[in-house]
């Protein structure tokens, strides 16, 4: 992979399909997606205060997003397998971008190195979920005690490169989950979400979740009486972990031998559960809270070369920068569910729409029996 994908974002929408963007989205670990690695190398060129204020605006959606992703999809149904009863699931969750969320303002004199090219010492700039800019940022700084600078192109956003019907397709933060549920004693089921780490060429990713889903629907005379009427709790805690090693050809203005992004998030939800059962279909909603914490790395040595305005052999000058970026996002609230499942014997498929501050969609299938 070159550098021109070393810090790209797996935001996506779901219409445009192709076989890198699957592949990327079965790593997880793309979530650095559309943004061109010298703009990404220009960055790296600024303070580091500036550097990680910068990206940590720029990749917010992307670092709650998936907060409220792995969080989800716990559940189609309010009712509970038998003992040793069993189902394997295949789901995909997407957390939908909240208005307001495409943009960021960038002011002056939130930075010390980066300045606005032109006049204007405000302007309204693309996170990754945004469209595109002509903005140029400039970047002073001082190396080895003698002024230097450069400039770039503020990094556009992934809506940037969709040129049609951009306001009608909502901006998602997907993730596909595979999940097996087993009951293990009267009305209590496990579920469990588990991938080893595994490498995947420049990819380490590792997935693990466990939910404890109990229902109580005979603690409540009422609903007793009611044979089609269910309910339950549930908690769950779902962590992932990935890495990815970029490379960077040799005309990047960043060149690191060592490099290295970590993306690290987990995730706690405790939701109440209610579900309707009428022969093949099935209604179900849920209401609940979720909270968790999600951190971008990019670690190793970079170097980064600058601009001095003398002449050769003396024009350019150089500084190593080691783990420039550090990110740290904590998201959290209530939720509401509401979803429609159609039972087909041992084959279950499912879809709901959950209401938060990132609203989501998930469809999938499941296979079980009891």
């Amino acid at each position: 992979m070159d550098a021109d994908n070393w810090l790209n974002y797996y935001l996506f929408n779901y219409k445009y399909f192709n076989m890198k963007k699957i592949l990327l989205l079965l790593l997880v670990i793309g979530i650095f997606h559309q943004v061109h690695a010298q703009d990404v190398g220009q960055i790296l060129a600024g303070s580091l205060d500036d550097v990680n204020r910068y990206a940590d605006a720029y990749l917010r959606p992307a670092g709650e997003g998936e907060i409220f992703n792995i969080s989800r999809g716990w559940y189609s149904t309010a009712r509970v397998h038998k003992p040793l009863g069993f189902d394997i699931a295949i789901k995909s969750e997407f957390a939908i971008i909240p208005n307001g969320s495409d943009n960021f303002t960038f002011n002056n004199s939130d930075y010390t190195s980066f300045k606005l090219a032109g006049s204007a010492t405000s302007a309204s700039l693309p996170t990754i979920a945004g469209g595109n800019t002509s903005q140029v940022i400039n970047v002073n700084t001082t190396v080895n005690g003698q002024p230097a600078h450069t400039s770039f192109n503020a990094p556009n956003g992934l809506m940037g490169n969709f040129n049609s019907n951009q306001s009608i397709i909502p901006v998602s933060v997907p993730l596909p989950i595979v999940q097996l549920s087993v009951g293990i004693f009267k009305r209590t089921e496990l579920k469990i979400r588990y991938f080893p780490k595994t490498t995947f060429n420049k990819f380490d990713l590792s997935i693990f979740g466990v939910a404890i889903q109990h229902e109580f629907t005979h603690y409540l005379p009422f609903a007793r009486r009611i044979p089609f009427l269910h309910f339950s709790a549930l908690a769950g805690y779902n962590t992932m972990n990935a890495d990815f090693k970029p490379n960077f050809d040799a005309s990047s203005p960043v060149q690191s031998s060592n490099a290295n992004i970590n993306y690290k998030l987990g995730a706690f939800t405790l939701q109440g559960i209610a579900s309707v059962k009428f022969s093949l279909l099935e209604l179900y909603a849920a209401i609940g809270y979720s909270t968790g914490n999600s951190t971008m790395n990019v670690n190793g040595d970079y170097t980064v070369t600058y601009n001095t305005g003398n002449p050769p052999p003396n024009n350019t000058v150089t500084t190593t920068k080691t783990n420039p970026v550090s990110l740290s996002y904590n998201a959290g609230g209530l939720s509401n569910t509401w979803g429609i499942r159609l039972n087909l014997t041992i084959l279950k498929v499912y879809a709901d729409y959950t209401f938060a501050k990132y609203n989501g969609i998930e469809a999938g299938i499941a296979l079980g029996i009891r």
